[in-house]
């Protein structure tokens, strides 16, 4: 047996074993913790703080470490970091490093460079051996932590994270190989508007998209990550868990899309997907709620908030869902205590004062349920046909033909009226061809979520309307129709 042959039967078993836990009920359940810096700034370098995290049974705390690029040898916090680590790990709490350079004008002005950022990471995990988590990058997708987005209307931050990635993942694991990096730190949304008067962004699922084209033109053969770190912050707080975004944006209830990504953009690579064992890493999510009646918070509220009572039912269930994913590794709530200006974040499981939330109840109870007991969840195999693809409609007009296309995701269509009567085979071949001997054909793009018309040329007598769908992020995946047109 080849050694290729021997990795494909072993990943292969591993899916199958997944897939029959799943089937059975099996308790996964997710490592559930907070993503909350507070405790760096504390008196006693956050000992309450942290039991205050324990006493609810979770397991870490995600601790934000930034490298400078114009002062890439500063010390910074360490100070306090060597205390507050000492004190959660005193709490039993598992330590993360969420690690990323900063800030992002720096980055556009050519100061980072991956390799100083790589050495950075490899001194961090020298002083920390006890941190054994990292976590490279901060929403590289968002302006507000990298820039620029694009470059000639072109997407660019991947390409440009992707080096910063590798050099992090490569110098953590030359430290100790049995680190677990965990990559991206992906925002849930983006515009995709390189144009746009504010806020150019990327979306999610076209910036995975670019880091695995990035990584395949690269020729890299080492992976770039052993988790991913996702973010699936509702799109207001006024959101309940089972609404999510629309196509390319993801939110919680659309994890199978940020699975459908990454495989899109990495599978057969040396970057294994979730189908080869790679989790994910909810390292930042919370619904804001009203603090009107509570005193010590300044200023006005900047957005839609939630009642605290629905923020509770909304934690509640969703760790409960997040225990049944065996591709959830962790979720980190953000941040465990309120921030005090009301222009910041309040999504807490304490309020400012530190007196506890009902969320924090609820949370305590979906721990202790112990995982997925009495639940039951298929395992997520990837979609190899375009999502959401509708099956054409036709309109036989006296000049031509017009073709009514949507899909759920964005996609290329190549639409052919072919003499005869064609199977689906047939029809593949022809329009595989780039310019077919016979018909007639004509291309355009289908926007998410929106009816798109092709027109071709009418001709005489019967004839077969072959329609191919190709997805944007992964042309291999393909919908292919044939209809008899008299």
């Amino acid at each position: 047996m080849t050694r290729a042959r021997g990795e494909r039967r072993l990943r292969s078993f591993a899916v199958a074993l997944v897939s029959a836990l799943v089937c059975t009920g099996a308790a996964w359940g997710a490592d559930v913790g907070a993503n909350d810096d507070t405790g760096k700034y504390e008196p006693d370098a956050g000992a309450a703080f942290y039991d205050q995290m324990a006493s609810l049974g979770l397991r870490q705390t995600v601790v934000t470490v930034r490298w400078q690029p114009s002062d890439p040898l500063a010390l910074g916090e360490r100070p306090l970091l060597d205390l507050t680590v000492a004190a959660a790990r005193r709490a039993g709490l598992g330590v993360v490093f969420a690690t990323y350079p900063y800030p992002p004008r720096e980055i556009e002005s050519g100061l980072a460079s991956p390799e100083a950022f790589g050495a950075w990471l490899a001194e961090l995990a020298g002083r920390y051996p006890e941190v054994r988590q990292f976590v490279v990058g901060n929403e590289p997708n968002q302006p507000a932590f990298w820039r620029p987005q694009f470059a000639r209307a072109k997407q660019r931050s991947a390409r440009a994270f992707g080096p910063f990635l590798a050099a992090g993942y490569d110098a953590l694991k030359a430290a100790d190989p049995n680190l677990t990096v965990v990559g991206v730190g992906l925002s849930p949304r983006g515009n995709d508007r390189p144009l746009a008067r504010s806020n150019v962004s990327t979306s999610p699922v076209r910036f995975l998209a670019a880091l695995g084209a990035w990584y395949r033109s690269s020729g890299r053969q080492l992976p770039l990550m052993d988790g991913l770190s996702f973010h699936p912050y509702p799109n207001r707080a006024t959101d309940p868990l089972a609404r999510g975004y629309p196509w390319p944006n993801a939110g919680f209830i659309n994890l199978d899309r940020v699975k459908q990504a990454l495989w899109d953009a990495f599978a057969g690579t040396g970057q294994p997907t979730t189908r080869e064992g790679l989790r994910l890493y909810l390292d930042e999510v919370g619904w804001q709620v009203d603090t009107a009646a509570h005193e010590g918070y300044a200023g006005l509220e900047n957005v839609a908030v939630t009642d605290e009572g629905t923020q509770a039912a909304i934690y509640g269930e969703l760790v409960r869902r997040a225990a049944c994913d065996p591709d959830i590794a962790q979720v980190n709530v953000f941040g465990f205590r309120d921030d005090r200006a009301r222009t910041g974040f309040q999504a807490g499981l304490h309020r400012l004062d530190g007196t506890p939330r009902p969320a924090a109840d609820a949370v305590r109870a979906a721990v202790s349920d112990g995982g997925c007991a009495g639940r039951s969840s298929r395992p997520w195999r990837p979609a190899r046909a375009v999502l959401g693809a509708r099956r054409p409609g036709v309109r036989v007009g006296t000049d031509d033909i017009a073709v009514e296309l949507k899909a759920a995701e964005a996609a290329s269509a190549r639409v052919c009226l072919l003499p005869g009567a064609h199977t689906l085979s047939s029809a593949k071949r022809v329009l595989a061809a780039r310019k077919p001997q016979t018909g007639t054909c004509a291309s355009g793009r289908v926007p998410q979520n929106r009816r798109t018309t092709v027109r071709v040329g009418r001709l005489v007598g019967p004839h077969t309307l072959a329609v191919r769908l190709s997805a944007e992020t992964n042309p291999a995946r393909a919908t292919t129709t044939v209809r008899l047109v008299r």
